[in-house]
């Protein structure tokens, strides 16, 4: 009970910095500004106006949220060591394993709030243009933060080793872009032979496949949805045990 306690403590405290940091105002408004934006691009496709406006909406939803709640898993834990503040955390009765998983859950709610914020401002776009959201509308939204999930525990990872928040963000963003194209890399990996054939195919296996959340080419199963949500776990569960093993052996 103690140890959920910490987390949760650490988790509203990560959230709450989040929050009241002025990137989320900043970030707030042009995500606004951009997805009205896009209300010029809908015209202009009168016959695919609907369909324009989703895209659009989804695509700048998912940009927005994965760069703001990357800033923040690249700068989280360096910040605390920067400023020496995580001398202070850990002067207090507080397990590295819990504080880990408080950054992590953090910053998970601080990637939900980002979209629940941005998906009510798309529908009542959608709503003003007199269409109606799309039947998976919300599971599009939230195999979104699945993904989201995903890129945030790797980025908290890389940052415990990364040499600086950017390489962090750099890393963390190839990262992000590979997992889009996993399934193609894997066919051409398949055809590759040999010793190389071999270290491409397991390097393949460390990138997550992102492109199991993009409905439109992999629609949900028949179990709902639980498979890309076992995938998300599994990923997220990785990278936190990972995130564990390598914080313990920093001094503070």
């Amino acid at each position: 009970m103690k140890y959920l306690y910490t987390a949760r403590s650490v988790a509203a405290e990560t959230f709450r910095e989040s929050v009241k940091n002025r990137f989320f105002t900043v970030f707030a408004v042009f995500a606004a500004c951009a997805i009205y934006a896009s209300l010029l691009a809908g015209v202009m496709a009168i016959e695919e106006e609907a369909r324009v406006l989703s895209d659009l909406g989804f695509g700048l939803m998912e940009l927005m949220t994965l760069a703001y709640a990357l800033f923040h898993a690249a700068m989280a834990i360096p910040r605390e060591m920067e400023t020496k503040a995580i001398y202070l955390v850990f002067s207090r009765p507080v397990s590295r394993p819990a504080y880990m998983l408080g950054k992590a859950a953090g910053l998970y709610l601080l990637g939900a709030f980002m979209l629940a914020v941005m998906a009510a401002i798309h529908l009542s776009l959608l709503s003003l243009r007199g269409f109606p959201p799309c039947a998976a509308y919300f599971n599009i939204v939230a195999c979104i933060w699945l993904k989201i999930v995903i890129i945030i525990s790797l980025a908290l990872f890389i940052s415990l080793f990364s040499t600086s928040p950017v390489s962090t963000m750099v890393i963390s963003a190839v990262i992000w872009t590979l997992g889009h194209f996993t399934p193609e890399a894997r066919f051409l990996i398949e055809k590759a032979g040999g010793f190389s054939g071999a270290l491409l195919k397991g390097a393949a296996w460390m990138i997550p496949d992102l492109q199991l959340y993009n409905l439109r080419d992999a629609p949900l199963s028949a179990s709902g949805g639980w498979f890309q949500v076992f995938y998300a776990a599994l990923w997220a569960l990785a990278a936190y045990g990972a995130s564990v093993l390598l914080f313990r052996k920093k001094e503070f």
